[in-house]
């Protein structure tokens, strides 16, 4: 199974939550704010009242069958009903609008020194769009994305295709791709050693992995965060709803150390860190901050809310407060908010 973090103290509720300290290995490189010690004193602080053994073909298209095109619908929102395991994310449009503007975060699409690739797989595409992008700046590759959703376009460019698959089970596929990306899958994964093994077999001898996760907890530069406050709640009970669920969302910081087991060399790890907020003076990290801060706000509870009531026991009431709450604080521009991104990529040695 996934690693998870042994000892975290119980997330029963919003009231009961407690806190949890993150730890991971040494990143390669860390990127700061410019201007961490200086911020804008425009503040927008509204408050929100309201408080597997089968085998997996990644070689053929599955045909989309009636009962692949079925979702559930849970509290609401509707979930992917295919594949070996349950994604804790909403699938509707709203969650798909999320994954669109956390695109918008990212300058390149990719961070591994790739040369003019042949053969790219994007895995647990969501949308669509980085696949869409590489395709395009990559016209002459061949570029599938794999998802357990079938939510992708379907006017995509020639060099460009989607495919119905769990990339959870075992892959058919071996020394095939110059590149695979992997992008926020934290919380969709129950064994990530496989998962990274599946990618080792699966790429060419020299070809690269890249994959980028966000870090679980949220941090400010401003004060030190009580452990009653939102953002230590919120980490704590999204690290043991993700460990009751098998799949954990503290991901990011192991990614290195996954990749050396499974045999990847020149492995290199970036952690970015990503504002939250327009409290930066730096125009670039202002509209970062600003889009996560917008992303957050419109989907920090499709982040959690199956998840807690799935795996916590909590009451979809409970779930609309923990959100309200978050979301204060999303909005919360005095606390200089923001959190870590870890870009990481390794290569298949040569033969």
């Amino acid at each position: 199974m996934a690693r998870s973090n042994p000892g975290s103290p119980s997330a029963s509720s919003p009231r009961s939550a407690g806190q949890h300290s993150p730890q991971g290995t040494q990143a390669s490189s860390t990127t700061l704010p410019s201007v961490a010690a200086e911020y804008h004193e425009e503040y927008d602080d509204d408050g929100d009242s309201a408080f597997g053994n089968a085998k997996s073909d990644m070689t053929d298209t599955a045909s989309v069958t009636p009962s692949i095109l079925k979702f559930r619908e849970e509290n609401g929102r509707t979930y992917h009903a295919f594949g070996s395991t349950d994604h804790w994310g909403p699938k509707d449009e709203h969650a798909q609008e999320q994954q669109n503007i956390s695109l918008m975060l990212k300058g390149q699409l990719y961070l591994a020194p790739v040369n003019n690739p042949q053969r790219i797989l994007d895995v647990g595409t969501g949308t669509g769009m980085w696949a869409i992008d590489v395709a395009e700046k990559h016209p002459e590759a061949d570029v599938k994305g794999v998802d357990v959703s079938p939510i992708q376009p379907t006017w995509v460019p020639p060099n460009c295709r989607f495919e119905l698959d769990d990339f959870n089970l075992e892959w058919q596929d071996r020394n095939k791709f110059d590149l695979i990306h992997a992008r926020e899958l934290l919380g969709s994964v129950p064994d990530w050693p496989k998962f990274y093994d599946e990618c080792f077999k699966a790429l060419k001898p020299g070809g690269w992995i890249d994959c980028s996760e966000p870090g679980l907890y949220f941090e400010s530069f401003y004060d030190t965060l009580r452990e009653d406050h939102p953002y230590k709640l919120w980490g704590t009970a999204m690290l043991e709803a993700g460990n009751n669920a098998g799949m954990s969302f503290d991901v990011a910081p192991y990614i290195k150390e996954r990749l050396e087991k499974a045999g990847f060399i020149n492995i290199v790890e970036k952690k970015v860190c990503c504002t939250i907020g327009k409290w930066s003076k730096d125009p670039w990290e202002r509209e970062v901050g600003l889009w996560e801060q917008l992303r957050l706000e419109k989907g920090v509870q499709d982040f959690c809310e199956r998840r807690f009531i799935n795996n916590l026991g909590w009451r979809a009431e409970e779930v609309q407060v923990s959100g309200a709450q978050m979301r204060n604080a999303v909005r919360n521009n005095r606390l200089l908010a923001h959190h870590w991104f870890f870009f990481v990529y390794g290569q298949k040695p040569p033969e």
